[in-house]
């Protein structure tokens, strides 16, 4: 009696453990602005995969730029983007 599990439990399976992780395209992040770039390493940089961490760098390498020189407009962001979370949606039921 072995007996294989249905598809939809390795599906469901591989999705949980691959659920946590993203990826960009050097395409996709060569079409962001710096800032964008700097916000999506600010935001997801727990999630990212090494091969996008790699692909960030390597932009804002090609692009002659770092994160430091942006910190004060991605913090400004992040701010907010928690006061919309926190008092912006009061309507939404």
């Amino acid at each position: 009696m072995n007996r294989k599990p249905p598809k939809t439990t390795v599906v469901l399976a591989i999705a949980a453990l691959l659920g946590g992780c993203v990826t960009y395209s050097q395409s996709q992040l060569s079409a962001m602005s710096v800032v964008d770039i700097c916000e999506l390493q600010n935001m997801q940089g727990r999630n990212l995969v090494p091969e996008t961490k790699q692909a960030i760098q390597a932009e804002l390498q090609r692009r002659n730029d770092n994160c430091r020189n942006h910190a004060i407009e991605v913090a400004k962001r992040y701010e907010d983007f928690m006061w919309r979370e926190t008092y912006g949606r009061h309507d939404d039921p």
